[in-house]
């Protein structure tokens, strides 16, 4: 019983997230038990840190063996679908905790952790820890945004801890421009140095630069017969025909978005992604004069960013706000968007511009580094169109371009469709591959 209840707690935290304690009646009728309480998850906070581990032995780690699961509601959840290619999931209590906190001290003593009888350890970020009785040790390093680009959330110290801790396993980088930036900035050798870009060099010092694939789940029934790939038709509530819809307040009625009829923001809503930017180009490329909407993917925050996004909306009835969306509505959105548009000021690589490259959907990008390598890949420059972020009009005359060479597109949805979906299969496979070629060669 144990054991069940600890597994439906941890798959629970991987499927909906840690949203942390709920506020409790009490707390919300008196003032003064809210007071108590927050004082009181300080000294919480104060215990866990202080009795924090800093050995995990075998004992302390709890297994949930997914494949003894019988009937499980969590295995069928849309966002746990990874699990699938997974058999079991070991548990560290605070194991993530405890390496945050390593990483914050002068000493930088990583986390041990005792993995006797495991093959290898690969981490998904830079972590403060250590691998005890296992031969190969992988760090995950995505990007050096944090120390790059001041407003995150990450602590700059405790971040620039993390990375130094990749020093002694071996590494992954997502993109060319992250491995340049880690050597700069983290390790500094003279017998690599300016040279870290040749791969043989790269080889020698145990890392790789690996493309992970596209991230779009494409049903496997769609493309059974390569040469004859079945359509896929929009289900989402966002491409539904349903009348029109009402918005609060003095904003006008808006209609459903109509396939190739709009233009697509997937990502966060962060300033480093240049949503405000990107808002302004699109008034003034006057496409929503035209029918042209824009599409706004990712969850506004509480924060001072996501209140002038939703204050220049509120102007602006060609732009549609859809908040999260799962992965069903974002494969409905790239299969029927007129083309991406991503203005970041800085990637560690860029799924969203892979993703729509592999489709062969024009993508208008920013001139970061990491999209400049996406663009050189297979035939990309095709579809990649790169702008600086210095002109909105630059990007409003981008946009405007992509609607005059575009315009066809509603007129044969379905075969658009279906090219789409047939290129993304071919190009899904080939960067898999090299992905999983040259991951096994880094463990070996």
């Amino acid at each position: 019983m144990q054991e069940l209840l600890h597994s439906a707690k941890v798959l629970d935290s991987l499927a909906e997230g840690d949203s942390g304690p709920a506020t409790s009646w009490l707390e919300k009728k008196i003032n003064l038990a809210g007071k108590f309480r927050k004082y009181w998850r300080w000294l919480e906070d104060i215990w866990e840190f202080a009795r924090r581990p800093r050995y995990y032995p075998a004992r302390k780690i709890k297994k949930i063996r997914l494949n003894k699961l019988f009937d499980n509601p969590y295995l069928r959840h849309d966002r746990l679908g990874y699990l699938q290619y997974v058999e079991g999931i070991l548990c560290a209590r605070k194991i993530f905790f405890s390496t945050q906190v390593a990483a914050l001290l002068k000493s930088q003593k990583p986390v041990r952790v005792d993995l006797e009888g495991f093959d290898a350890l690969i981490t998904c970020c830079p972590l403060n820890i250590k691998p005890l009785y296992t031969s190969t040790f992988v760090q995950t390093v995505h990007d050096l945004i944090p120390i790059e680009y001041a407003q995150t959330s990450d602590n700059l110290l405790g971040f620039s801890h993390r990375l130094q801790a990749c020093l002694p396993a071996k590494r992954i980088f997502v993109s060319e421009s992250t491995a340049i930036k880690f050597h700069e900035r983290i390790k500094r050798q003279k017998t690599i140095g300016h040279a870290i870009h040749k791969k043989n060099q790269r080889q020698q010092c145990n890392e790789k630069i690996l493309v992970q694939p596209p991230s779009l789940i494409i049903p496997s029934w769609i493309a059974e017969d390569p040469n004859r790939v079945s359509d896929l038709r929009p289900v989402s509530y966002l491409l539904r025909k349903k009348g029109k819809r009402k918005r609060k307040g003095n904003q006008k009625e808006k209609e459903i978005l109509e396939p190739f009829k709009f233009l697509l923001f997937n990502s966060s809503v962060e300033a480093r992604k240049n949503l405000l930017f990107l808002v302004k180009a699109y008034s003034e490329s006057n496409l929503g004069s035209k029918g042209i909407r824009l599409c706004v993917t990712g969850k506004l925050k509480k924060d001072t960013y996501s209140k002038a996004v939703r204050e220049i909306v509120m102007n602006e009835p060609g732009i549609l706000l859809a908040g999260y969306i799962d992965e069903s509505t974002k494969l409905d959105l790239y299969l029927n968007a007129m083309a991406l548009l991503s203005p970041s000021l800085v990637e560690g690589f860029g799924i969203p511009v892979l993703d729509a490259s592999c489709l062969g959907m024009p993508a208008i990008a920013s001139n970061c580094d990491s999209h400049q390598e996406i663009q050189t890949q297979f035939d990309f420059n095709q579809y990649v169109l790169l702008i600086n972020t210095l002109e909105s009009r630059d990007w409003a005359a981008a946009m405007q371009s992509v609607y005059g060479v575009s315009t066809g597109l509603c007129d044969q949805p379905s075969e658009e469709r279906k090219r789409r979906i047939s290129r993304y299969q071919n190009k899904y496979k080939l960067i898999n591959r090299q992905f999983q070629n040259g991951l096994e060669e880094l463990i070996e």
